[in-house]
């Protein structure tokens, strides 16, 4: 795979709508999946592009989109950065549905995590991912991502708490 074909690029609002469509037809539960709390289903473009005008003027999170051949096909954010402690967690990741299963995900969270190491000099990233959301976990070990530790969310899912931690620092 070529990876100068896939770019991080922080996300615009009107990537909206494509976030919108990749989540048609999708439960409440696939909402939560991906996004934890942060939006309330049924997803809408307000609900983004709210969240791009109040979080970008924070310091405290960035929104990205996954660029691939100049199409997006995923959007990932790095959120509650700590810039005493250096850590930060990776959250709302998303790829366009149709194409999970080819690689991209591993490429972009490789792309996005030295993007954390290096733009944000963070220390180590950390995320949350469902147990039983196997493809994501196979993702995230693939990245270097290990597991810390387990708990059960107020929903009743067993969540996996994952970190990476910089090589170089």
């Amino acid at each position: 795979m070529d990876t100068n074909m896939l770019k991080i690029l922080p996300l615009e609002k009107k990537d909206a709508a494509c976030i919108v469509k990749w989540n048609e037809n999708k439960t409440a539960d696939f909402l939560v999946q991906w996004a934890g709390i942060g939006y309330k289903y049924p997803l809408s473009e307000k609900q983004i592009i709210d969240r791009i005008e109040s979080e970008t003027s924070s310091s405290g999170c960035r929104i990205y989109k996954i660029i691939l051949d100049n199409d997006m096909i995923g959007t990932i954010e790095l959120m509650r950065i700590d810039t005493e402690a250096k850590t930060a967690k990776i959250g709302r990741y998303l790829l366009n549905p149709e194409l999970t299963g080819n690689g991209y995900g591993s490429e972009a969270l490789e792309k996005f995590v030295s993007i954390a190491f290096n733009d944000f000099q963070l220390k180590k990233v950390w995320l949350s991912v469902f147990d039983f959301n196997k493809s994501a976990i196979r993702c995230y070990e693939k990245v270097g991502f290990k597991s810390v530790n387990q708990e059960i969310r107020a929903n009743g899912w067993t969540v996996i708490n994952m970190e990476i931690i910089n090589p170089e620092i």
